[in-house]
């Protein structure tokens, strides 16, 4: 029986970035935008300071729900959210045609690179991976995955299950993606009813074994998926090797 999902690997996940891995190369690309926009005498995106946080830890975490019971019980369905640097503020006409190309090819005499400096950013961090990559066909399929697993008929079975489960606990919720969409639970205080109803979740997955199911119903979809698209996903995971190497580098000096 699957107790908690944050260890949890499904195959696609062989060709997506972790989030970490997705938090080191965005930090690459801003890193690589700024020095470009400096060029041009912008100072865009700015310098910010921010610690690193703990959000998703893996694809898997909250793919099912909540599943961690210490957590139901420190901060109900609320994630471990990143203190990382401030939004930056919008750019101005001419930071934009600088950033994305659109809207002009020179700025202060100096000619803007194909796709502004994001487009310039991103050539070098993908500089040496293949050609021909759908850098959305892994996401595609695992939101193609998850969709199709939801109506698998194991998984309808015991979802109702964690469902009757839920109700003889007093909560009243037909699936486990809900409780986290409760309108009680939006505002920013955490009020004891979000946790009693997250530890009750938790507990009626650990009844159910609706992780372990839904878990195996879905990895069953993934692997037909990845048989497939065996070659697209190929050149997918060869590119994101390729970036996470770049941005690595790039963050390490």
């Amino acid at each position: 029986m699957l107790l908690r999902s944050t260890g949890l690997r499904l195959p696609l996940d062989a060709y997506l970035l972790s989030p970490g891995e997705t938090t080191k190369v965005t930090e690459a690309h801003r890193v690589l935008v700024r020095r470009c926009m400096v060029r041009f005498g912008f100072d865009y995106p700015p310098v910010t300071e921010g610690g690193t946080g703990g959000g998703l830890t893996s694809w898997t975490e909250r793919r099912y729900g909540i599943t961690d019971p210490a957590e139901a019980a420190a901060r109900g369905y609320r994630l471990r959210t990143p203190a990382g640097p401030a939004s930056a503020a919008e750019p101005g006409p001419r930071e934009r045609i600088v950033l994305t190309g659109s809207g002009g090819k020179r700025v202060k005499g100096l000619a803007v690179p194909e796709g502004g400096c994001a487009g310039e950013a991103g050539r070098r961090l993908r500089a040496g991976g293949p050609g021909d990559v759908d850098r959305g066909l892994a996401q595609a399929l695992s939101t193609e995955s998850y969709e199709r697993s939801l109506q698998d008929r194991v998984v309808r079975a015991v979802t109702e299950q964690w469902s009757r489960c839920m109700r003889a606990n007093g909560q009243d919720y037909a699936g486990p993606l809900d409780p986290p969409d409760d309108p009680r639970f939006q505002g920013s205080v955490l009020s004891a009813a979000e946790r009693a109803t997250a530890k009750a979740d938790v507990s009626c997955k650990r009844r159910t074994n609706l992780v372990g199911v839904w878990f195996t119903a879905e990895a069953a979809v993934q692997r037909s998926l990845v048989e497939r698209n065996h070659d697209a996903l190929a050149r997918v995971a060869a590119m994101n090797r390729t970036e996470l190497t770049a941005a690595q580098a790039l963050l390490s000096k």
